[in-house]
């Protein structure tokens, strides 16, 4: 296909009320870590898992990921509430770091671009779908002005303006602005009490005493916790964006979750165009997508240093540029027209 009829073809596919899935990979270019990041930020913790079971993680780990190997490494409640303290505490520190270097410099951050592109054609909301714990999304939401829905209520950057007229129009303005954040495998903020009661504290450095980390672990834990607030209800809120949703934009996702797969893969192969934006399409990206019975779809990839591998519903082809990265397909796919950025 001729550069210039890929690019047109991916414009269609997004112009009608796109929603967003963020993978890891949407994350890893601002810092936080990846799944052998974790890995090897969980074996440095030997004390705090008991000794048998930590020899098993490890052995798994030498030949296997770190969901697969605790899928199969039986670890007690003490274990993995360990576990997800470990994880909580490096991307926590990761995400702050972060923050700190976004107060500094907010023009190069590509998700505040995406849903502001995407907020401005549809009814004033986009809706952001994540297996992310970290809080990249809330920031962009917060940075174009809009209201940030995540079933728990709050902002996190703020600015100073006293009331006036203009604040009050900014405020309507605001509440018309909505960008929803489901994070089906919870979030850095989220914390639960020792009496069961489910909080948010924003932003916190450290976790709250006598609270722990509501983020799902990788691995079996999924499924079994699936089930429990607050992770039932965001799924379910999750479950009717896709249904509502005209298309879809993946970036860094790996078609291997099975809290987004089914409704994704249900509405995709109902003809809702689907762009998906990675590294590597995985294995799993080619059979939900490329061998499956998909008509409307866009696969771009990495293909070489200044090469991007475009895959499409009876094409192949490479092109020059990098916009298999999200900054330079927001610049490539919409650059500077209507103002977006």
């Amino acid at each position: 296909m001729d550069y210039k009829d890929c690019l047109q073809q991916i414009q269609k596919y997004l112009e009608n009320s796109p929603l967003i899935v963020l993978g890891s990979g949407s994350s890893a270019d601002y810092g936080i870590p990846l799944m052998n990041e974790l890995s090897d930020e969980i074996k440095r913790h030997n004390a705090k898992f008991a000794p048998i079971e930590f020899d098993s993680l490890c052995k798994n780990l030498a030949s296997m990921n770190l969901e697969e190997a605790l899928d199969k490494t039986d670890l007690s409640e003490t274990s993995l509430n360990s576990l997800r303290k470990i994880i909580w505490e490096y991307i926590n520190e990761r995400d702050l770091l972060f923050l700190q270097k976004l107060s500094q410099d907010k023009s190069e951050f590509s998700l505040a671009d995406l849903l502001k592109i995407f907020i401005q054609p549809t009814p004033n909301t986009t809706t952001v779908v994540t297996t992310n714990y970290d809080r990249l999304a809330e920031y962009a939401s917060d940075l174009i002005g809009a209201t940030t829905v995540t079933g728990f209520e709050g902002n996190i950057i703020r600015k100073i303006d006293f009331p006036k007229a203009v604040l009050q129009q900014k405020r309507i303005r605001a509440r018309e602005r909505v960008v929803n954040v489901w994070k089906v495998h919870g979030s850095l903020d989220w914390f639960l009490k020792n009496d069961g009661e489910i909080v948010s504290y924003p932003v916190t450095m450290e976790m709250p005493i006598n609270y722990s980390p509501l983020i799902i672990a990788p691995g079996k834990e999924k499924y079994n916790l699936m089930y429990n607030e607050p992770y039932r209800d965001v799924i379910a809120q999750a479950d009717s964006a896709f249904s509502k949703a005209g298309s879809f934009l993946c970036i860094g996702y790996g078609f291997n979750d099975d809290h987004i797969q089914p409704k994704l893969i249900e509405q995709i192969k109902k003809d809702k165009p689907i762009v998906s934006l990675c590294r590597i399409a995985t294995d799993a990206c080619k059979q939900y997508i490329m061998t499956a019975n998909v008509k409307k779809f866009t696969i771009i990839e990495y293909s070489s240093d200044g090469k991007t591998l475009v895959t499409g519903n009876g094409y192949s082809e490479i092109y020059d540029g990098n916009f298999w990265k999200l900054p330079d397909f927001v610049k490539i796919i919409w650059g500077e027209r209507n103002g977006y950025l």
